[in-house]
């Protein structure tokens, strides 16, 4: 929690914010935000069993005081990290009606890592919008009808992987990390086979280029955004979910258990402390208060029971609540006509790719080019999947285009950049491909290297093994591509 009070500043260190309980007020640290009152309670029974809590709080301007509650706590083998938002009110903290909601830097940093499992009951936390294509569909529509889901669905339609609505899609993963699930709608064919389970249900369908929030457990209508508010101004949109979602999910909900037994630790402790200090008579009486002091401690146990199980029906009711609030907003506001659903018509073709090669260059502003052998590689193909290689090969424009406007500086690696923005599997280099002698080709009279290459699919039948391999070319800032269809070595030609 060191970066929330800036130890080259303030000299906080982990050491110090350990050693006693504190508070410092921290300055804005940008124009139009708000001084912020740092305080902090450590808690130290032994090496295993410790906690620190930390309330990071500013005021509200309609009154009363935002606070940030952070807490990590060890005991019994287990470590816990919790984050708790809310206003305070009589000590405790209730929902808040706030518009924008930035979560605290610890909890970035926690959810960047891929060794923690971040949950808020049954939900698994993230800071990523989920990427789905046709085939993750199923797997939505289970996350919307799970009756366990805690958390609403935020579900953004941008077949473009790189466009205005997938950038909205990464901001709201992150603002949003701990209030909302995020998921990207990434083909036109995933779209409409959302929308195709819900022809007879209009206040599910999700728009196309827009998007739409699906509140947990409900069957109201759920509030949703077009095209052009999806691609317009994010941070107003961005404000619209916070006044949605913080009176909903901005409450500390359930017992941090963890904590609890660290305290229950230190009472304990304290207690045996005072026996060992003890002698004679006080020793007989400090154990009946022992006694008094664990029966108090069994009822306070059920007490925290009945606690829980209110706070779970206070949440379903701000649910419906809100859901209720969002409906009127949108009559009110002339939203209340659904958005219409036109599919996409099918292509007459999908193993056809005649007329999308040039599309794919030109979209990318000719950062994507493709050989001849490429070509007529997908020709003779018989990958069984042409619209997943569709999709694969309009992401693959739309990254080879930022590639270029970025004069291929990424400030990571291609593997990394490709695999945090996509759900495309990349990989620079393929060593079966250059054992067999099949890793270079000639074009616009030049040998290049087309190890690089788009993994679809693996560790199935080789008919069903498709890769999209190319050359990249530092120089022109273009990525060429000379083979389309299934694994390269696994067909009976290639060029040299």
């Amino acid at each position: 929690m060191e970066q929330h009070v800036s130890a080259t500043t303030t000299g906080l260190t982990a050491g110090v914010l350990m050693s006693a309980p504190g508070q410092v007020m921290l300055p804005r640290h940008a124009e139009g935000r708000p001084e912020q009152l740092v305080s902090w309670t450590p808690v130290v029974v032994d090496a295993g069993t410790r906690a620190l809590r930390m309330m990071i709080e500013h005021e509200l301007p309609p009154g009363g005081r935002f606070s940030c509650r952070l807490t990590a706590s060890e005991a019994a083998g287990s470590t816990g990290f919790r984050v708790s938002m809310g206003r305070q009110s009589d000590g405790s903290l209730a929902p808040a009606r706030v518009e924008q909601l930035f979560p605290p830097r610890s909890l970035s940093a926690i959810l960047r890592d891929p060794a923690l499992r971040c949950t808020d009951g049954n939900d698994i936390v993230t800071a990523l919008a989920a990427p789905a294509h046709a085939a993750h569909v199923e797997a939505v529509r289970r996350l919307l009808a799970a009756p366990d889901r805690r958390l609403p669905v935020l579900v953004v339609c941008s077949p473009r992987t790189m466009g205005p609505a997938a950038r909205f899609a990464r901001k709201a993963a992150h603002r949003l990390a701990g209030l909302a699930h995020v998921v990207l709608m990434s083909s036109w064919l995933a779209l409409d086979s959302f929308n195709a389970a819900h022809e007879a249900a209009d206040a599910l369908v999700l728009p196309r280029d827009g998007a739409r929030l699906y509140w947990p457990g409900t069957a109201g209508r759920s509030p949703w955004w077009g095209p052009a508010e999806v691609a317009g101004d994010h941070e107003a949109l961005m404000r619209q979910l916070g006044r949605l979602l913080a009176p909903l999910s901005v409450v500390a909900r359930g017992r941090d258990r963890l904590w609890d037994a660290v305290r229950a630790a230190e009472a304990v402790a304290r207690a045996d402390a005072l026996v060992k200090r003890a002698s004679g008579n006080d020793s007989a009486h400090l154990a009946v208060l022992r006694e008094r002091l664990e029966e108090e401690r069994a009822l306070q146990v059920e007490l925290l029971e009945l606690n829980i199980e209110l706070e779970a029906k206070i949440a379903r009711l701000e649910i419906d609540k809100v859901n209720l609030e969002a409906q009127l907003h949108a009559a009110l506001a002339g939203g209340g006509v659904e958005p219409a659903v036109s599919p996409e018509p099918p292509i007459a073709e999908p193993h056809d790719f005649s007329t999308a090669w040039d599309a794919w260059t030109r979209d990318s502003e000719g950062a994507l080019v493709f050989t001849a052998n490429a070509k007529e590689e997908w020709q003779r193909s018989s990958y069984p999947y042409p619209e997943r290689m569709r999709e694969a090969l309009d992401t693959l424009a739309e990254l080879a285009g930022e590639w270029r406007r970025r004069d291929g500086e990424l400030g990571t690696s291609l593997v990394s950049w490709i695999g945090d923005q996509t759900p495309l599997d990349y990989a620079n280099s393929d060593e079966p491909l250059r054992r067999k002698g099949l890793s270079h080709f000639t074009f616009e009279n030049a040998k290049w290297d087309r190890q690089p290459h788009i993994k679809l699919d693996d560790h199935t039948t080789p008919d069903r093994v498709g890769r999209i391999y190319f050359a990249i070319d530092k120089t022109a800032h273009r990525w060429i591509v000379d083979h389309v269809g299934v694994k390269l070595y696994r067909t009976k030609s290639a060029s040299k």
